[in-house]
């Protein structure tokens, strides 16, 4: 989970840094960087490493004869940045209240008059990293009511935790729990371990796989009030995609597939978010549930599309 940043536009912030450098005195002096292009180095680092990679090559080209002290600032605000970070992750790591983020995210829709509809959707992810560890805790709920019957009752629950062994590659452990009565699940549990890579890890773009066995616990409903238990080994694939289309808007895709001797389940969720200001977003979400063998003869597939706020924190 990466959350936006709020930043001035790097367009707006490099046309005000090199402008007010350029009229500046210290912009005909050889000796002295101008002013205005360390405080638009500075407010670029306080974006992310490509604001700050493009903010520097603007400054270099506009001052050529400041390119050695530009690189030099440039290069110290990224390993206060580094260290910055670190210290957060060292400070995280001793206290286990601190370091959480995260975001909740809520939509519902409202339909009376010739049809009663009732429709709600609530998720929240929390999300902690330390030096070794990640942690990662989402929960969420879709409820549906269509003319005073329920047509939907969604709950699940999930913890994931990853250690790091390199910056790359992770030891992973996943325990998820669900509930979907329509879909004729009152409980299903899975208890995951293995491995995780990053295939691709820019300050734009995120691409990381996972993979190994479980154990996948079912209860099936069989008639009103009971339930009939299932229990299999599984194989966990999963890949997690996110890419920062601009400063304010970020597509996301993962897919998560459990293979079971008697069951497959497959979850792809493509999503779409767009920030409104420093604390809200808005986002439009697909998500598709697929099994191979759903209880007495139920539809295969699942699909459920939301538009939600989400709230950052």
């Amino acid at each position: 989970m990466r959350m936006f940043k709020t930043a001035p536009p790097l367009t707006a912030l490099a046309f005000s840094g090199l402008f007010a450098a350029a009229i500046s005195p210290a912009a005909h002096s050889q000796d002295a960087m101008p002013a205005g292009v360390e405080a638009m180095l500075r407010q670029a680092a306080g974006r992310d490493a490509a604001a700050l990679d493009l903010a520097e090559s603007l400054a270099r080209d506009a001052f050529p004869g400041q390119a050695a002290p530009i690189a030099a600032l440039a290069g110290s605000l990224r390993a206060q940045k580094r260290e910055a970070e670190r210290a957060a992750k060292r400070q995280a790591g001793s206290d286990i209240l601190a370091g959480w983020s995260g975001e909740a995210e809520a939509g519902a829709a409202l339909s009376t008059g010739n049809s009663d509809d009732r429709t709600l959707s609530l998720r929240v992810d929390l999300l902690k990293e330390t030096l070794k560890w990640r942690h990662e805790v989402t929960a969420g709920a879709d409820l549906q009511r269509a003319d005073g019957q329920n047509s939907k009752e969604r709950f699940e629950a999930g913890y994931e935790a990853n250690y790091f062994i390199s910056p790359r590659f992770y030891a992973a452990g996943e325990f998820g729990w669900e509930r979907d009565t329509f879909a004729g699940y009152r409980h299903r549990l899975t208890e995951t371990v293995g491995a995780g890579y990053v295939l691709l890890d820019g300050d734009d773009t995120r691409l990381s796989v996972e993979g190994g066995p479980g154990a996948r616990h079912v209860f099936v409903i069989d008639t009103p009030g009971e339930a009939r238990e299932q229990h299999e080994f599984v194989f966990r694939a999963a890949a997690d995609f996110t890419h920062d289309l601009s400063g304010n808007a970020k597509f996301a895709q993962s897919v998560k597939t459990l293979i079971g001797a008697d069951n497959t389940s497959v979850e792809a969720t493509s999503s779409l978010t767009a920030r409104i200001n420093a604390l809200f977003s808005a986002r439009i979400a697909v998500t598709l549930r697929h099994e191979t063998d759903p209880p007495d003869a139920r539809k295969a597939t699942d699909t459920l599309s939301r538009a939600t706020l989400v709230y950052s924190f």
